[in-house]
Formats: C-alpha cells, sequence, structure tokens
C-alpha cells in the first residue's frame, strides 16, 4: 500500500492480508479500516429521485444520493447532511434498510467501503443541484430504474433485492 513507512521513511512496508500496512523496521502499524458511507433511496410521490454521477468513479453514472459518513458523525446525521449538501431538500421518515460491502476506487487508491442504505421522503420540489458532483437529478418510477446504469454494485445490488428492478 505504501513504498515508504509513514514513521521513520524506510522503504517497502510490509501489506499483510489486505488488511494492514507493518514496518519491519520501527514496528509502525496501519489498519486499512472499512470506511463508512450511506445511501438514501428518497421517494417523492411515485417516484425516486436518482442522481447521474458528475465525477469519478462513475462520471456519467447513475447514483442514489449519499456519501461518506464524516468522523462523529451517525449514519442517520449523514444521510441529512449529504442529501441537503447535494440536493438542498429535506427529508422525513427516514429508516434504515440494509448494509452491502463497496469497492470505491478513488485517484488510484481502492477504499473498501461498508455501504449503508437508507428509505425516505420527501415533498420537496425544487432542488439545488451540487454541481461540482452531480450532472443530473432524475425523478424515476420504479420501471424506469436500469439498475446495470449504476455506478456501483451495492446499490445494483440493493436495487434488485428491494425494488425488483
Amino acid at each position: 500500500m505504501f513504498d515508504y513507512c509513514p514513521k521513520c521513511r524506510k522503504p517497502s512496508p510490509d501489506f499483510i492480508d489486505h488488511k494492514k500496512t507493518v514496518c519491519p523496521e520501527c514496528g509502525f502499524t496501519l489498519y486499512q479500516n472499512t470506511a463508512a458511507a450511506v445511501a438514501v433511496l428518497v421517494k417523492q410521490k411515485n417516484r425516486y429521485i436518482i442522481l447521474r454521477r458528475g465525477r469519478e468513479p462513475g462520471k456519467g453514472m447513475l447514483d442514489l444520493p449519499g456519501g461518506f459518513v464524516d468522523p462523529g458523525e451517525s449514519a442517520e446525521d449523514s444521510c441529512r447532511r449529504e442529501i441537503r449538501e447535494e440536493l438542498g431538500i429535506k427529508i422525513s421518515n427516514l429508516r434504515y434498510i440494509c448494509s452491502r460491502p463497496n469497492i470505491y476506487p478513488y485517484k488510484g487508491v481502492t477504499y473498501h467501503t461498508c455501504d449503508m442504505f437508507f428509505t425516505a421522503e420527501s415533498g420537496d420540489d425544487v432542488f439545488t443541484r451540487q454541481e461540482d458532483e452531480i450532472d443530473e437529478i432524475l425523478l424515476l418510477s420504479k420501471e424506469e430504474i436500469e439498475i446495470n446504469q449504476f455506478a456501483f454494485d451495492s446499490i445494483k445490488n440493493l436495487l434488485k433485492d428491494k425494488l425488483g428492478a
């Protein structure tokens, strides 16, 4: 994972079991913990809010609103914050569905994530798109959702299981 130890700068620390980096010189150990992420299937009347990604990974592909959980933040608070940041709306009836493992390749580093999925509702009709991350906001019925157009396997699996899409 690293060419040099982050602590003593000796070359070639060992990457063991895809879980931790250990320096044989100074004993420094860095665990590669899974990152927590959230995604929300937001229902608005008889449609779902679906996003078209504006940046990598998966630029141009579909996604659900959400993102990474910040330090000191609960998954539920992260859902509300991400929805507010990405869409400028409020949600209600937030409910946990399930979690799925995922891979998030970003700038040459592969992050392992635990994606936690929620459902919610929104009555807001006016969106404020976060332009640096989102190319398009779509309102799709269950029948219009094309699973293979989604960027991440965790979301594809969720939609297959929960919507039968």
